[in-house]
């Protein structure tokens, strides 16, 4: 149905349900999936540093890839330091880099306000991208 499908996700449980979402899917449409982690690059004057180490990362992603193809889903995974474009555009860009026909990211169910204020990858997502962005929200409460 859409060929490829790009979720992205970070080390929040909020994840999770986009990952699952997005199995459920591809397990019906035989998509492919790419699970993208964008590495959160903080800026110093001595020098760029992160909060997470290379193999942390590398670990989030190659555990969703693993549940994914448990589950019998054509899936790989992506790790990328983003600088420049920030989370939700380095998401785009390997959504238009795989000629995905869906984008997938989950929510932390933020107000519209602390949304403005701390910034919010799937708002940056829905807003900016040329293809169509499934936002999942957060399940509060819920079993998946």
């Amino acid at each position: 149905m859409f060929g490829t499908i790009v979720v992205g996700v970070d080390e929040s449980g909020h994840a999770d349900h986009a990952v699952q979402t997005v199995a459920k899917m591809a397990a019906e449409t035989k998509d492919k999936v790419v699970v993208f982690h964008g590495v959160v690059v903080h800026h110093a004057k001595a020098a760029p540093y992160t909060t997470e180490t290379k193999d942390d990362a590398q670990h989030l992603v190659d555990r969703y890839v693993t549940e994914l193809i448990a589950a019998g889903i054509s899936a790989t995974g992506e790790v990328h330091r983003e600088l420049e474009i920030g989370i939700g555009g380095g998401l785009i860009d390997a959504a238009t880099n795989h000629q995905a026909g869906l984008l997938v990211v989950g929510t932390r169910g933020r107000s519209d306000l602390t949304s403005m204020l701390l910034g919010s990858v799937a708002h940056e997502v829905v807003h900016k991208s040329p293809l169509p962005v499934l936002v999942v929200p957060e399940m509060s409460g819920q079993d998946s």
